[in-house]
């Protein structure tokens, strides 16, 4: 599994810890710090586009703060944890 796929696959079980949660970019970043991971927010909306292009996760949008992004996971993504065991390295 390469950088980005490990990257992404922390995002999804971050998001799935907290479902049905959303959780915010800035919480999702300081998760992938503690699990080792450094990434520029710029590299990290990349990769939760992805996400969402995919169907795996949903971004949430908040009323009052239309700058601040939130992101829930989705039920395709639920099914691709549940199918794939490695993805919980």
């Amino acid at each position: 599994m390469n950088k980005n796929e490990r990257i992404r696959h922390t995002l999804l079980l971050q998001l799935e810890a907290a479902y049905p949660i959303s959780l915010p970019q800035e919480t999702l970043q300081q998760g992938l710090q503690l699990a080792g991971f450094i990434i520029s927010p710029t590299d990290l909306k990349k990769e939760l586009e992805y996400l969402v292009d995919k169907g795996f996760i949903s971004p949430i949008k908040n009323e009052l703060c239309p700058a601040c992004r939130r992101y829930k996971l989705s039920t395709k993504g639920i099914d691709f944890l549940e199918v794939n065991p490695w993805s919980r390295l």
